[in-house]
């Protein structure tokens, strides 16, 4: 009679430990997965800020072409980041006889995935002479 208590202390032990274990496996794979949440958030984070940024210095520049820094490939200006995005900036002059009308649409990109879009608008006045 001994023997059999022993034997399902044993068994209880055994479905005790593998429950833990379980359990500990369950919640470690959430940590992982709330980390690699988070960094995708924070590379997000700061490609949106490098957007607003850039549209922002387009928006005060006279000349949008010259003040972004970026490399210009078919009419297309972009830069990479180290943190794995890419920013993009389409640029559009619309000349009226009354002044210059520049557009701007600044993207963001990670892994061919669009992540947002900004435009950017700037109207500067000719002056009548």
């Amino acid at each position: 009679m001994r023997h059999e208590k022993g034997n399902i202390l044993l068994v209880e032990l055994l479905i005790v430990i593998l429950f833990f274990t379980l359990s500990q496996v369950i919640v470690l794979q959430a940590f992982v997965k709330a980390q690699q949440l988070n960094r995708e958030a924070g590379i997000t984070n700061l490609a949106l800020l490098r957007a607003e940024d850039t549209a922002e210095t387009l928006a005060v520049s006279d000349n949008a072409e010259e003040s972004l820094g970026f490399t210009a490939t078919d009419g297309l200006f972009q830069a990479e980041s180290e943190d794995g995005y890419r920013i993009t900036a389409e640029i559009t002059h619309f000349t009226q006889t009354t002044g210059v009308l520049t557009t701007v649409t600044v993207k963001a990109f990670r892994d061919m995935t669009e992540l947002f879009a900004l435009p950017a608008v700037r109207y500067r006045e000719v002056s009548a002479q």
